[in-house]
């Protein structure tokens, strides 16, 4: 049997988007900074919780590993599975809120300079279909798909 081998996460592009200056400001706003040495400190559990969430096949310890995220020692080089699982509750998500807010602003400006319209920021949505609730209302506001065979849609969209 031959065993499928995990492609191993590049976080090199993510890296060069999230200023770790970010994470630093995240991480004090709300009191999560790690004060006391840890072989796991705050800084690195948020980067796991990143590449937890890119890659959520892997294994964690495997991506701990590849990542390179625990700090040595050399008395216990092993971290325990345990250990990533206090460490990511000991974050919560307040960090990563913050974190992604900052992140979300930062990227924004950057992407609408130059790019406004009267001073206001532009974005699109293109093909998108919402469905709304089944009232008498809504299907005559918004009407109904008809389908080949004379039968409407069951939702208005």
């Amino acid at each position: 049997m031959v065993s499928k081998a995990h492609k191993h996460p590049d976080f090199s592009a993510l890296s060069q988007q999230i200023d770790p200056a970010w994470i630093a400001h995240a991480l004090a706003v709300t009191g999560k900074a790690s004060v006391r040495r840890r072989r796991l400190p705050a800084e690195q559990v948020v980067w796991l919780v990143i590449a937890l969430a890119m890659y959520r096949h892997q294994p964690i310890p495997e991506v701990v590993a590849h990542l390179d995220l625990v700090l040595p020692d050399e008395v216990n080089p092993e971290i325990a599975k345990s250990a990533l699982t206090q460490a990511r509750q000991r974050l919560g998500e307040e960090p990563l809120a913050q974190l992604f807010g900052l992140s979300a602003l930062v990227w924004d400006e950057r992407h609408q300079q130059g790019r406004s319209w009267r001073g206001l920021a532009r974005y699109a949505i293109d093909g998108s279909t919402l469905r709304t609730s089944d009232t008498p209302e809504n299907r005559q506001h918004f009407g109904a798909q008809a389908y080949a065979s004379g039968v409407a849609a069951s939702y208005p969209q």
